[in-house]
């Protein structure tokens, strides 16, 4: 696997380094949260173009919303929104990567869940790179307008919105809204209205002077009612070690907001989903951490995934967690090669309906056969014990039924998410290819049934089937649902 193949992913699948924000302030149901943007009873998938050109204007970037139904996702019902569409603030300009980062809640309490998005590269009047955050509005006809939630600290930093994740932190029963630029972290508190209008401002500072903020995800690990939040970061090293050093903390909501006087120390990585595995009614947190050795001291061979088990007390980390998974650990299908990318995306959601959460783990350079950096995910079930040892699935591209094929540098697996989109109580499989066809990208999306996924009627779709152009984007960036 190459080294090269690792930077240029880290580079143009945003996905690899966010994480899937959680909407709930009590446990999540095994099935995992799921967006209604419409109000229909029916989940939605929500994803990013970030690097996708609009009206001629190169990586301006786009968000879309393709609506759930009986039979699954169906790109026929779908919004898409850019900086262009009519009552979105701002404009489509290039670069401004409009989709780094999303986040879903019903921020304004009117039962439609709404979408926050970054960014990044955003100018706000001179400010170069400045960033911005946008809501985008639920509705009975899906989401339309936009309102901007103001950068609480201009002067601080540049690219606001790079990583953002919803919740409720104070148990208020209003969505909060946390934002991140680097390594800096706001919570912004609701409620928020369609002027401009929010709650108080949090600032999250991180321990041991971090220079980023790699991934950030909110859930509830002490079954509380009230959401915490995780983060990954990176603090440096001493000049001639690796280039970083990866770790995580996580900071237990209250009624007056995030107790950040006691930070709660975790593994480091690149990606976070937080959900009941184990179906006790507190959320495990799962750290997928895509580093090398050579790149951070934290790293390993070809990726890991660390499960840590959520308590009463919050999450219960220590020197034993409920499992520290490789292609190498038993039970897990594959084995450990170098820059394989094993947990490049992870997910919690239970696809048969037996009530506990499964794990979806994506392996974004994983060779299939001859062909390099094709990509991967695998499957693994969740039970009373934690993780499943038994009965992990490996699904690619190359596996029958599921559409398209293996091909070089696709980067099946660059973003996963497993939420129930058909109401039957079974969380389905969604995959991007972040890669897909040179970089354009693309989804494929699987049905949930009482066995976990099946490949009958899976459906694939690219920018072509909503109605966008096929060019170099990223599409399917930032899967949540």
């Amino acid at each position: 696997m190459r080294k090269r193949t690792l930077l240029l992913a880290t580079a143009l699948t945003t996905g690899l380094l966010t994480a899937l924000p959680a909407t709930a302030a009590t446990a999540a149901p095994a099935t995992g949260p799921t967006a209604d943007f419409n109000g229909d009873g029916y989940g939605d998938v929500a994803f990013a173009a970030p690097y996708a050109k609009v009206d001629g204007k190169g990586m301006a970037g786009y968000v879309a919303v393709v609506y759930g139904g009986a039979t699954g996702l169906d790109p026929a019902k779908r919004t898409v929104v850019s900086q262009n569409t009519a009552g979105v603030p701002g404009e489509a300009e290039a670069e401004d990567t409009f989709g780094d980062a999303l986040a879903m809640a019903d921020l304004n309490g009117d039962g439609y869940t709404d979408l926050a998005v970054g960014s990044t590269g955003e100018d706000v009047g001179t400010d170069v790179d400045g960033g911005s955050v946008t809501v985008l509005w639920g509705s009975a006809s899906g989401l339309k307008n936009g309102t901007t939630v103001k950068d609480p600290a201009v002067s601080a930093h540049d690219n606001w919105g790079k990583l953002l994740t919803a919740g409720d932190f104070d148990g208020d029963g209003k969505a909060d809204l946390a934002a991140g630029a680097y390594a800096d972290t706001y919570v912004i508190r609701g409620g928020f209205t369609t002027t401009g209008t929010t709650g108080a401002v949090q600032h999250i500072a991180t321990p041991e002077g971090a220079y980023s903020v790699d991934a950030m995800e909110a859930g509830d690990t002490n079954n509380d009612g009230r959401s915490d939040l995780v983060l990954t970061y990176r603090v440096p090293l001493d000049e001639g070690e690796a280039n970083s050093w990866s770790k995580g903390v996580a900071y237990l909501g209250t009624a007056t907001g995030l107790d950040t006087s006691v930070p709660r120390p975790l593994n480091g990585g690149t990606s976070l989903a937080l959900g009941d595995i184990d179906g006790d009614g507190y959320d495990e947190i799962a750290i997928g951490n895509v580093f090398t050795k050579e790149d951070d001291h934290s790293g390993s061979l070809g990726g890991r995934v660390v499960v840590i088990r959520g308590s009463e007390g919050g999450p219960v980390n220590g020197d034993a967690p409920l499992a520290e998974l490789t292609q190498d650990s038993t039970g897990v299908p594959g084995s450990d090669e170098a820059n394989d990318g094993f947990g490049s995306a992870v997910s919690i959601g239970d696809t048969n309906g037996d009530g506990f959460g499964d794990l979806a783990i994506g392996v974004v350079f994983e060779d299939i056969g001859t062909t390099e950096d094709a990509g991967a995910t695998i499957l693994m079930n969740g039970a009373a014990s934690g993780v499943s040892r038994t009965g992990a699935r490996t699904l690619t591209q190359d596996t029958a039924g599921v559409p398209g094929a293996a091909e070089a540098i696709d980067y099946f697996g660059s973003d996963v998410l497993l939420a129930d989109v058909t109401k039957d109580g079974h969380a389905e499989f969604t995959i991007t290819a972040g890669f897909e066809d040179e970089g354009i990208g693309a989804i494929t999306a699987l049905r949930g049934s009482a066995t976990g996924p099946v490949t009958d009627g899976a459906r694939s779709f690219g920018p072509g089937s909503l109605g966008q152009t096929r060019s170099y984007g990223a599409f399917g960036a930032n899967l949540i649902g």
